[in-house]
């Protein structure tokens, strides 16, 4: 009879006058960041949440303000305060002479994505590398009517720890990202879990991309040398892992006519050859230019950009070039 009216009574503290959730609805997003959980559906919704200013200071008089100029009427190093729908706050806290002690940055996570204008639609980060090394790029573009920054990055392996390391470029655009204990050489077991904090205000919005590097690796573009005035050999990239024996590329190949005056454009759709060998010798037909790409023998990954080379002619000379101009499908 006990055990059953504690568990009532446990049940009944979840919930008080008003709506407001007594139970844990907020998580640690970093230290001094956390994050209330709210169903922006609901027309009420009202989180109390716990502050400490900390350890050190227990038993001190301890004052809190919220956002630096409202003063709190609570007291002490430890405080509860209610956080209303999505409205957010800096909490500072500050010993009896005034002087700053500690902080803690309470931000509102809606759970109801749909009445957030401008979100980004499902797999818009998008991720990428050029070999096998356990580094890769994500980027993504956020609407321009859309004010904010990236908070928080986590990226880790659900059985291999956390030692995938972030930064964030100088445009708050995109990251480069190292799996310390990536190895190439090994089976990849658990797909990388990235999740991607933007905040706005005292909103922070939530993105999540599960993937294996094996299907985000991209080969730079395919090497290109001459032999002879009638054909081409196709090679490895040099960024691209070695031996090529264990890391097979296939290729795909196809020629196309460069008109006077006119780019080349390799996106023609014309049927290409593929080959399955670590290099090959291609003929090319006087007037014609070849389009060259690769990708991972093993994997249904993406093909590298289309690498072009053609022929020129100069005054008394014939010379093979290589140009620089990359064309993407």
């Amino acid at each position: 009879m006990f055990f059953l009216l504690l568990g009532t009574l446990m049940f009944l503290q979840s919930f008080t006058v008003g709506s407001i959730k007594t139970t844990e609805s907020y998580w640690t997003l970093k230290p001094n960041v956390l994050v209330v959980n709210v169903d922006a559906g609901k027309d009420v919704n009202m989180v109390q949440v716990p502050l400490i200013c900390g350890e050190a200071y227990e038993g001190q008089n301890v004052t809190w303000t919220k956002n630096k100029d409202e003063s709190l009427e609570a007291q002490g190093n430890r405080i509860m305060v209610t956080v209303e729908g999505w409205k957010g706050a800096n909490y500072s806290c500050f010993n009896k002479e005034g002087s700053y002690l500690n902080h803690t940055l309470v931000l509102a996570q809606w759970t109801f994505k749909k009445i957030i204008k401008n979100t980004p639609e499902k797999g818009y980060i998008h991720c990428s590398t050029n070999n096998y090394g356990g580094s890769f790029q994500c980027s993504w573009t956020w609407d321009k009517n859309r004010h904010g920054h990236v908070a928080h990055i986590k990226a880790t392996r659900p059985h291999g720890g956390s030692n995938i390391s972030c930064s964030l470029d100088s445009e708050g655009q995109s990251i480069t990202c190292l799996d310390q204990d990536y190895c190439a050489y090994s089976e990849e077991v658990d797909r990388i879990n990235l999740t991607i904090y933007f905040r706005s205000s005292f909103v922070v919005e939530t993105y999540n991309k599960k993937f294996y590097i094996m299907d985000i690796v991209r080969p730079d573009v395919v090497a290109i040398n001459r032999i002879n005035k009638t054909s081409v050999e196709v090679g490895y990239p040099h960024s691209w892992n070695t031996p090529p024996s264990y890391f097979p590329l296939i290729f795909q190949v196809k020629e196309i006519r460069c008109r006077k005056g006119k780019k080349c454009d390799c996106s023609k759709p014309n049927l290409p050859k593929t080959y399955l060998t670590q290099s090959h010798q291609v003929p090319v037909k006087k007037g014609m230019a070849v389009c060259v790409r690769a990708r991972d023998e093993f994997c249904n990954s993406s093909w590298s950009e289309w690498s072009l080379y053609k022929f020129r002619n100069k005054k008394n000379k014939k010379h093979w070039n290589q140009e620089p101009k990359l064309m993407m499908l």
